[in-house]
């Protein structure tokens, strides 16, 4: 079978497999922060300390996984709007404690022999903010005579400084990794299904080729008359258009009926334009995108377009009521 011989074409059949390895990159890279994170869950649960050890110490006591056994049905003392999570006031065997967990968590916990069987929890500490200490307080004091009430001075003796939230059980590092390692794995994946379907695409569109006509179009590739867009993946040879990007897909001058410009813009800014051509049997084909229009972008911009415009004057330019109009009657005509 007839191969192409021109180096850009190669280039670009390159590119293709190299897109195709960077996905996998992608995708190994998401595993292996899986993996780690999961062993760094696993260390976390095995080097987890009793709450109260952690409150005692004089280490950072934020961010670490610490375990409780309650022994006294939580009691609820701050309600957030719209969410389904709760502060509570728990207890061991011992001290009291403030806990953060949802309503699934305190009906576990919620049961009249939890005195008899207490219930063991893990969680991540983390540190009471002024206005919890407040509300907390305010629910402690709510019955008690004034010389039995707590003061915001007693808090961290009786409560400590930190609360365990039951509703997450890793540490930081291990959720910033999980959240990383499926972001690697959703783009790679989508990546390499993309990839995979242009090359497929590529090499299907080159092995419907008659082996004369691969030969012409190497030979037009490989003219001196010929130019290549490396940026926008476009060859304009002598009597065809030569799009690689997300396909080979060859176009001849002739069979364009109707060409006009597309403007993409994200927040009313200017982010890329595109030349879009319509073909004979009422195919449009996206053959040149250029990302943020710089003065260099612009003039090859405008060189793709004036070039095309040169090879066929017929060609409908720009995009109206009246062009579209004319294009289809063009097609129907056909």
């Amino acid at each position: 079978m007839k191969k192409f011989t021109n180096v850009n074409i190669l280039q670009e059949m390159k590119r293709l497999n190299k897109n195709i390895v960077i996905a996998f990159v992608l995708i190994v890279v998401g595993i292996a922060l899986g993996v780690w994170s999961y062993f760094i869950i696993q260390e976390a649960y095995n080097t987890a300390k009793p709450l109260n050890d952690i409150i005692m110490s004089e280490e950072d006591q934020e961010y670490k996984v610490a375990t409780l056994n309650i022994q006294r049905k939580p009691f609820q003392f701050a309600i957030q709007d719209g969410n389904p999570n709760s502060y509570y006031i728990v207890m061991d065997d011992t001290y009291m404690y403030i806990a953060y967990m949802s309503e699934y968590d305190y009906t576990l916990l919620n049961k009249e022999d939890i005195k008899e069987n207490p219930v063991q929890v893990k969680g991540i500490t983390k540190l009471i903010s002024q206005e919890i200490k407040e509300l907390a307080l305010e629910a402690y004091n709510e019955g008690l005579e004034e010389e039995e009430q707590l003061t915001m001075a007693d808090f961290d003796s009786y409560f400590g400084n930190i609360y365990l939230d039951i509703t997450q059980e890793d540490s930081e590092i291990a959720i910033f990794q999980t959240i990383g390692s499926m972001l690697f794995l959703l783009l790679g994946t989508i990546l390499l299904i993309v990839f995979v379907v242009q090359k497929i695409h590529f090499n299907t569109n080159i092995k419907k080729m008659e082996e004369d006509f691969i030969e012409k179009l190497d030979e037009e590739m490989n003219s001196s008359n010929a130019f290549y867009y490396k940026n926008t993946h476009l060859y304009l040879t002598e009597n065809y258009i030569i799009n690689f990007s997300g396909m080979f897909k060859v176009i001849s001058y002739k069979d364009v009926i109707w060409m006009y410009s597309m403007v993409y813009r994200t927040n009313g800014i200017k982010t890329k334009q595109s030349i879009k051509v319509m073909t004979k049997n009422g195919k449009t084909y996206e053959i040149a995108a250029i990302d943020v229009l710089t003065k260099a972008k612009k003039e090859i911009y405008d060189e793709i377009w004036n070039t095309i415009i040169s090879k066929n004057n017929n060609i409908i330019l720009g995009y109206t009521k009246e062009a579209s109009q004319e294009a289809k009657a063009l097609i129907e005509k056909n």
